[in-house]
């Protein structure tokens, strides 16, 4: 995993932590990629995250994980967790996350809570707005549309080692893959039976990546 480093002004964080870590806290920036990262960087910020994840799948560093980020609004929090924004900018109207930013955040949460043994659940990795509501920069953030289910459900993935090779032609079935706000196919896949698992077909997955 690519990780740029842009680290933030020093008073925009403190060395060290008085305890250990066990949340992961996810917030949108509502800003670019660029302009969080540079702001995270200047003396009059005050605040800053550990990562800041592009739509693109980019992702910079600003706080070294050993150190305290002034991301959450509230001291205990910020002791205990990693904070990671996601580039978006919802005051200028609805915000999705992208399918790349997703991919690339899940995978950075699976390798944080694989390193501080963090369980891969909505207990241990929370929004910003489930810290402190009043003192959450936007309502609600990272805002309705974070699609808690799937990203919690790509992150256990993430930690589950892939089979060897797909199951036998009996145990599989074709399924068709649905955008359910328009109700038009958007790929196919195949569906492991007895598990929750859909592979993708490399077209349909080349697709959706170009999203």
């Amino acid at each position: 995993m690519m990780i740029e480093q842009r680290p933030a002004h020093p008073g925009n964080f403190s060395k060290g932590r008085d305890r250990p870590i066990d949340r992961i806290v996810i917030h949108v920036a509502d800003g670019t990629y660029g302009g969080t990262l540079t702001w995270f960087a200047d003396p009059r910020c005050d605040v800053s995250a550990h990562f800041t994840v592009a739509t693109d799948g980019r992702i910079g560093q600003s706080v070294n994980l050993a150190d305290t980020a002034y991301h959450a609004g509230d001291w205990v929090m910020n002791s205990r967790s990693i904070g990671i924004e996601h580039e978006g900018q919802p005051s200028k109207g609805p915000w999705v996350p992208s399918v790349a930013q997703l991919e690339a955040s899940a995978a950075l949460v699976a390798e944080l809570c694989k390193r501080f043994g963090i369980p891969a659940d909505r207990t241990h990795i929370i929004g910003h707005a489930e810290v402190n509501p009043g003192r959450a920069a936007r309502a609600g953030c990272p805002g309705k549309t974070w699609p808690w289910d799937g990203y919690i459900g790509a992150v256990g993935a993430a930690l589950t080692p892939p089979p060897a090779h797909l199951p036998d032609a009996a145990d599989q079935r074709a399924m068709r893959l649905f955008d359910p706000q328009t109700n038009t196919q958007i790929g196919v896949g195949t569906l492991i039976e007895g598990t929750d698992k859909v592979y993708l077909t490399p077209e349909t997955l080349a697709a959706l990546r170009g999203k």
